[in-house]
């Protein structure tokens, strides 16, 4: 078996990677140089999970699936306040978190086309990977300034590092475990990037900052028209 299909229609390849007699999946590439493992300069990006809008009717089978087929751990479900309503949201993974992927699912069966896939990449500086991204002209979401009002509150800064955060809208959480600091692409279509920071074994996936993106991609599709 080669593929799969997910009950929301998303197909899953198994690809194999230097095994003999079977063919590498690198080989439907070109390598157009300057990306790679020996690439200088790339923050160390990786994949580090998938965010994939479900069927509203379909979200408790999708869940089913990824644990029974691709043998993935189930997390609780966490609901999230949206300008469209409640986004109900379940994470599921591998034991070591090598795999993660958030499934999500809005709060009535017309939601699902209101919210956007995204992909995302981990790094081991996110305030050099958003100036990267900036200075090679592409835009990052931006952040309410009461966010960082709100955090500063909460939580101490080193100096500068706050007015960091603000000035690329980098946002912050924290668990028992560690910290995390993530930032968003502008939403292309249907898609859009993320890249986080995770620091000392960090294991969630900045879930009480989802309302204020949330928020601020419905700002910014009220202000394109998008």
């Amino acid at each position: 078996m080669e593929a799969v299909a997910a009950p929301d229609g998303t197909e899953l390849f198994f690809c194999a990677t230097e095994r003999p007699g079977l063919p590498d999946w690198r080989a439907d590439f070109e390598n157009v140089g300057g990306a790679g493992p020996d690439a200088e300069n790339d923050g160390g990006l990786r994949i580090d999970h998938l965010s994939l809008t479900q069927p509203w009717h379909q979200f408790d089978e999708a869940a089913l699936f990824h644990r029974a087929v691709l043998g993935l751990r189930s997390q609780g479900s966490v609901d999230v306040a949206d300008p469209y309503g409640l986004l109900r949201s379940r994470a599921v993974s591998t034991d070591d978190g090598a795999v993660r992927i958030v499934l999500a699912v809005g709060a009535a069966p017309v939601d699902d086309t209101a919210h956007a896939q995204h992909i995302a990449l981990a790094t081991d500086d996110v305030v050099a990977a958003a100036r990267d991204h900036r200075a090679a002209g592409g835009e990052l979401l931006p952040i309410p300034a009461n966010y960082y009002d709100d955090l500063a509150a909460r939580h101490e800064f080193a100096d500068g590092e706050l007015e960091t955060y603000r000035e690329l809208g980098i946002l912050y959480d924290r668990d028992a475990h560690g910290t995390f600091r993530h930032c968003y692409t502008l939403t292309v279509g249907r898609v859009f990037f993320e890249v986080v920071q995770r620091d000392g074994g960090y294991r969630g996936y900045g879930a009480a900052n989802a309302p204020v993106r949330l928020a601020a991609q419905h700002t910014v599709r009220g202000f394109t028209g998008g």
